[in-house]
């Protein structure tokens, strides 16, 4: 089942990362492990981006198929930041310095982006379940903090970067919340699809 493997290939897409290793092997390392953590905080976006945006089309693939499917899908008109950003190129730029900032900028958005995106395709498949016999134990999605970049970025120039230090950790634990909160539906909607199968 291609939703099966999708969801077992979150073991390699969705990696959690910590952000007090990074910030002790970027020192320790005298600043060469900084480039290492800014290419998989990009890799990672990329791959989790690409793997949802496949499991939501194999999803609805699949309800479309199915007797439930009596509603309109309209999550393509929010945005999924599923598009590739070209890791290499925004990891060397970071030696620029500020680039770096916009790195931090919009590895945050597009996280808010996904999130919204996200929601409103839950509340499609939400709306699906309860054309069936079936139950769904989604009651929502809860997203990361809303958090100010305008304010971080005017901070991190009136600290001269030292409150980038503080975005940064956000970043790691924002999406390091979201694939755990995300593995969770993912495992709920597999027994919600399963569950279809056995009842038609």
């Amino acid at each position: 089942m291609e939703i099966e493997q999708n969801i077992a290939s979150r073991k390699e897409t969705d990696k959690v990362m910590w952000f007090s290793m990074w910030a002790v092997l970027s020192v320790a390392s005298f600043g060469i492990a900084w480039f290492l953590m800014i290419y998989y905080l990009i890799k990672r976006r990329n791959a989790h981006f690409s793997r949802q945006e496949k499991l939501e089309a194999l999803i609805l693939s699949k309800l479309k198929k199915t007797n439930t499917a009596k509603l309109a899908l309209d999550s393509s008109s929010t945005e999924n930041q599923g598009h590739s950003r070209n890791v290499a190129a925004w990891t060397l730029s970071t030696l620029l310095v500020l680039p770096a900032f916009y790195v931090f900028y919009f590895l945050k958005s597009d996280l808010r982006k996904h999130e919204e995106h996200e929601h409103d395709f839950l509340a499609e498949v939400i709306g699906l379940a309860k054309e069936s016999d079936v139950s769904l134990n989604i009651h929502g999605f809860a997203a990361t903090p809303s958090f100010p970049s305008g304010k971080y970025i005017a901070l991190s120039v009136l600290t001269f970067g030292l409150a980038a230090a503080y975005w940064l950790y956000r970043i790691f634990n924002d999406y390091n919340s979201h694939f755990k909160r995300q593995w969770k539906i993912e495992d709920e909607l597999l027994r919600f699809l399963k569950a279809i199968d056995n009842s038609s």
